[in-house]
């Protein structure tokens, strides 16, 4: 092997070890974790939502255990609770059009039944 294949090599090698290195970063910032869910800024739920979902079965859930994973909710209406998400990315970014959305939960004898993400606007149709 001449020197030009090993330089080769060595470059790929490092640009291997760049990719999983980033990725693993890319991957943590999007993992869920309570402290993270309770102590937001702007929009960084929804980074972090689609890991809670994921990663938890959220109907049975009584309401005492989903405010242990997620804290207080934002609002509490009757046989509901709803967290505040923020405002979508889109393609290029933060949309600054964008409505801001929410994850509701929903119960029924003090059960979870399911949940789903509704924009702002559509709360007072709940």
């Amino acid at each position: 092997m001449n020197k030009k294949d090993k330089l080769l090599l060595v470059f790929l090698g490092f640009c291997v070890v760049v990719a999983f290195v980033g990725g693993q970063v890319l991957n943590s910032r999007k993992a869920f974790t309570t402290e993270k869910w309770v102590n937001y800024e702007g929009n960084s739920r929804q980074a972090i939502v689609k890991d809670f979902l994921d990663r938890n079965i959220i109907e049975g859930l009584s309401e005492e255990e989903l405010v242990g994973y997620l804290g207080e909710p934002n609002e509490k209406r009757e046989e509901a609770l709803l967290y505040y998400l923020g405002t979508p990315k889109g393609f290029f970014g933060i949309n600054k059009d964008g409505e801001e959305e929410y994850l509701i939960f929903h119960f029924e004898d003090g059960k979870a039944k399911g949940f789903k993400r509704v924009p702002g606007s559509a709360l007072e149709l709940e």
